[in-house]
């Protein structure tokens, strides 16, 4: 019986894991992303100096925070007929955070700019500010 239980356990841990973000590393961006979007992660940290130390101390956090910053939102290309290119690097997300929906993606035009950004929903986040 303590083996049929047991079992079950192990069974029951390890779908509810596979379902989980287990570790850092499953959060991990690449290093161009992560390059472009840090200095808005730093400013929640005092800046790049102080952003090393807590980095240190908070890794899984980090990454979770990092991943709203690069991974919360895409572009969407030529949405509009005229405008400039809209660069990633240029964007706080949280600046606009107040358009996502809870459980649809929202589109967020910015003037004068062809390519807009599309929010992924709130249920999806694994973070947020």
């Amino acid at each position: 019986m303590f083996k049929i239980i047991l079992s079950g356990f192990f069974i029951f841990f390890y779908i509810f894991s596979e379902a989980q973000i287990t570790s850092p590393n499953d959060l991990k961006p690449n290093a161009e992303k992560e390059k472009k979007f840090l200095p808005y992660v730093a400013i929640l940290h005092g800046g790049i100096e102080k952003l090393d130390a807590w980095k240190q101390e908070n890794t899984y956090q980090y990454f979770k925070e990092l991943w709203y910053y690069t991974e919360s939102f895409y572009i969407s290309r030529n949405y509009l007929k005229e405008g400039l290119v809209l660069n990633e690097e240029i964007i706080d997300i949280s600046r606009f955070e107040f358009n996502r929906k809870q459980s649809e993606e929202s589109i967020v035009i910015i003037p004068g700019f062809k390519d807009v950004l599309i929010l992924y929903p709130s249920n999806k986040l694994i973070y947020k500010p």
